[in-house]
Formats: C-alpha cells, structure tokens, sequence
C-alpha cells in the first residue's frame, strides 16, 4: 500500500471521527449510527497504521492489490450501511401510515360525538 494512500486513510479517518463527534455535540445523529461511523473511521485508521492487514486480507482473497482490498472492504460496509436505513425508512413510513389512520379514526370519532 503507497505511503499516500496511507496518509489519505488517516487524514480520512480523522476527518470522519471529527465530523460523527461534532453531530453527536449538536444531537443531529443516534448514538447507534455514531457508533457504527466511529468503528469505520477506527477501521479505516487500523488499515492505514498497520498496512500488513489488508495485504493479508486481501492475500487470502485472492485480490491483487491491498488498495482494491480496502475499497472492497468499505464498499461493503456502507451497501449494509444503506439497507439497514432503508429498513428503516420503511418502518417508519408503515408507523406514519399507521398514525395517520388513527388520527384519521379518531378525528372521526370526534366529530360524530359532537353531532
């Protein structure tokens, strides 16, 4: 792995850790997702400190170059990443559809009482 793309991953990593802690000071982010981010950017830091692990990941693959390996690895973490939002995102819209017809109901309900 070339020494620049080593310095990128930490620079990297460190810019991801500043960004997830500034989102959790100002609450825009659950403590869930912070945590999930936080082991990636402490992944992407391991992987820049310690070369050898990719190269030995990606030996076992079968995979040329340790580069390819460690996008691979992160292409994969963030394609589980978004399924487990989209997950989510449809819970909560079947919970809005669901809310929206008990207030539907009971609005209902309310205006035949006061007949």
């Amino acid at each position: 792995m070339s020494v620049a793309l080593r310095i990128l991953l930490l620079i990297g990593a460190l810019a991801m850790l500043m960004f997830v802690v500034k989102s959790i000071r100002k609450s825009r982010i659950q403590m869930k997702d912070a945590l999930v981010w936080m082991l990636i950017a402490l992944l992407i830091a391991i992987f820049g400190i310690f070369p050898s692990v990719p190269m030995w990941i990606a030996g076992i693959l079968g995979i040329d170059s340790a580069a390819n390996m460690v996008f691979l690895i992160f292409i994969a973490i963030l394609l589980l990443c978004i399924f487990s939002l989209a997950l989510r995102v449809s819970m909560l819209e079947d919970k809005c559809t669901t809310l929206a017809g008990e207030i539907a109901i009971r609005t209902h309900q309310e205006e035949d009482e006061e007949k």
